[in-house]
């Protein structure tokens, strides 16, 4: 009876031995007698007493290019580039990319801090890839502004790993997103880089000093052209007739002003005759 015991319980025992587990996120790839297996095995445990299952990461995966020294458009070499690059595998691809790449099988950990026991394949191909990527997207950029479009940058960084990565192995990575976490200049292309700071930002002074002297001067033609045409105006409707009824109207006004005043007395003549004022009383 006790034999027994002891016999199911290393039954139970070699079974449990014999299962693999594949976590959430990760996909299995089966080795029997050496060929491994065309379809990636889901989440979920395996028996796998008779042949071996490796486990392999689906998920994002991370990596720091530092210290690089690429070249600008301008022919400027850069002083320090820093970048963090962001990418999946895809599940389904695992296999064939195990096959194809089993030289250069990593675990994550080994090239992540704090990362996993999961192995990452084609994990020198992505790297030796956006380390390419980076060096031909910074020769597309002057270094002088290179600092001021970083965004734009790290998409083309990733749109050239993303193209280079397809080249070879169509859908089997996707370039979720690169980080341009450093970039630094030649101590001399940082001055220079001030200087056209400078330079720009005087001229933009200037710009708007000319765009402000340009707005006056149509001002000033808008109004005199304004005037003129007031005048032409007034100057076409003083007739014979309009003169005439403005110098009565003085007169009057004149006779008015000058009879409101005690002791004053005025005689308003013929059209065409000055009125007679009486300044003062007769003796």
């Amino acid at each position: 009876m006790h034999s027994l015991h002891t016999l199911a319980l290393f039954s139970a025992t070699a079974l449990l031995g014999g299962c693999s587990q594949i976590d959430t996120g990760n996909v299995g790839v089966e080795r029997t007698l050496g060929k491994v297996g065309t379809e990636a095995l889901v989440p979920g445990i395996y028996f796998t007493l008779f042949k071996t299952v490796d486990e392999f990461t689906a998920k994002e995966v991370s990596f720091q290019l530092e210290n690089l020294t690429p070249k600008s458009r301008d022919n400027l070499t850069m002083r320090d580039v820093d970048l963090d690059i962001y990418y999946k595998t895809t599940p389904a691809a695992i296999p064939a990319l195990y096959v194809k790449y089993q030289g250069d099988v990593v675990q994550h950990k080994q090239v992540v801090k704090d990362g996993t026991s999961d192995l990452v394949v084609a994990y020198g191909r992505v790297q030796r890839e956006a380390r390419e990527a980076t060096y031909n997207a910074i020769a597309q950029m002057d270094a002088t502004t290179m600092h001021t479009r970083r965004t734009e940058l790290a998409e083309s960084v990733r749109t050239h790993l993303q193209k280079e990565l397809d080249a070879n192995d169509k859908g089997a990575f996707v370039v979720t997103a690169v980080n341009v976490r450093n970039l630094l200049t030649d101590p001399a292309i940082e001055s220079a880089i001030r200087q056209r700071a400078e330079t720009d930002q005087a001229i933009e002074r200037k710009r708007k000093e000319i765009e402000l002297a340009k707005a006056e001067a149509e001002r000033l033609v808008v109004q005199a052209e304004g005037e003129a045409k007031a005048n032409a105006i007034v100057s076409a409707s003083l007739t014979d007739k309009l003169v005439r009824l403005r110098e009565i109207e003085a007169a009057k006004d004149a006779a008015i002003a000058v009879a409101s005043k005690p002791g004053n007395t005025v005689l308003l003549a013929a059209p065409g005759i000055t009125p007679l004022v009486n300044t003062g009383n007769a003796k």
